[in-house]
């Protein structure tokens, strides 16, 4: 979806580029420079959203702010002369490359001007969230609003042994390399990043979301997959393989657009408390992910997932006892 609306912007923008910059418009060329457009848009945000997130360009992505904004406007000089030959190629009856209509230093710098706020647009977005960002600009949650949803604590285990081994440092940096190589596998399961605490990432569905394809299960033991295989990094440059666990529970919470000079979306209510308290079962179990009976039931696990109930156990600030399960995978998915 995401693709397709950042490919769509850029036909407007070809045709407000005809507009301001080519006097004699006619409709031929009109088509033409909407074409460029598409052409242009697709190449350039299927290299941005398709081919950047990929292991190949890991070493860019960690860079800082400024470091990434340049190294994905150099994909502006890539694309463009790219698209103009694609263009020409296919316009086979006037073969007019993009940099022969107008002013050809004219277009280079609009289509880098507008490709450059865009991606600043697009960083700014990972920065606080795709949807906290579209919710503010809507005002979706002004207001507080009552939602269904599934939340997933992922801690890193033995973060105070870590911390003695490393230093503070050290082991800051290996946090750092551990949320960066968590954050590709959340997203391909459609999960949002709530937010860091210490050594602990909260992530969250809608409910519906969440629980369709159990990709709030999936997404955990993919988290698993990528620190198993990136092992070896982890080994040469710490000396120690990241281990996980987490908590997983569902249900009805308030959420609400707080703050002022800095705002936040922020989750109230018992069941944000309760998957952190099944977290905190998890540790005291030794077990890897620990969920609640709710979130289960609205789960249909495939074949390869294990699931064992543990207990029933009464949770800190619960009258009621909580039914829990381990859940385990062989082979682990991907």
């Amino acid at each position: 979806m995401t693709f397709l609306l950042l490919v769509s912007a850029f036909l407007p923008l070809a045709a407000l580029y005809g507009l301001l910059f080519i006097p004699d418009m006619t409709t031929e060329l009109a088509w033409l420079v909407m074409l460029d457009g598409l052409i242009g848009g697709i190449i350039l945000w299927g290299s941005v959203i398709y081919l950047w997130p990929s292991q190949i360009f890991s070493p860019l992505r960690r860079l800082a702010f400024p470091g990434r904004i340049l190294a994905l406007i150099a994909l502006v000089v890539v694309c463009i002369p790219l698209t103009a030959s694609i263009t020409a190629s296919l316009y086979a009856r006037k073969v007019v490359i993009a940099l022969d209509y107008g002013n050809g230093w004219s277009l280079f710098l609009y289509i880098s001007a507008m490709t450059a706020l865009s991606l600043i647009i697009v960083q700014v977005a990972q920065v606080i969230g795709p949807r906290v960002l579209a919710s503010m600009l809507v005002g979706r949650y002004h207001t507080p609003k009552e939602e269904r949803r599934i939340f997933l604590f992922v801690d890193l285990v033995g973060s105070t042994a870590l911390t003695k081994q490393l230093g503070d440092l050290g082991f800051q940096r290996f946090l750092t390399r551990f949320f960066f190589d968590i954050g590709r596998p959340i997203s391909d399961h459609f999960g949002e990043i709530h937010a860091y605490v210490g050594d602990e990432v909260i992530v969250t569905w809608p409910f519906k979301t969440g629980a369709k394809n159990a990709r709030c299960v999936r997404c955990f033991f993919a988290i698993k997959h990528v620190l198993d295989r990136n092992g070896p990094i982890y080994e040469k440059r710490f000396g120690v393989k990241p281990q996980i666990r987490a908590g997983l529970h569902g249900g009805e919470v308030i959420i609400s657009e707080c703050g002022d000079t800095k705002k936040s979306i922020v989750y109230f209510g018992d069941t944000v408390n309760t998957a952190a308290r099944l977290e905190g079962e998890a540790k005291r179990l030794s077990r890897s992910l620990v969920a609640s009976d709710d979130v289960l039931a609205a789960l249909d696990l495939p074949a390869d997932y294990g699931v064992e109930f543990v207990e029933d156990v009464i949770l800190r600030g619960h009258d009621s006892p909580t039914r829990i399960a381990s859940i385990t995978a062989t082979p682990t998915p991907v």
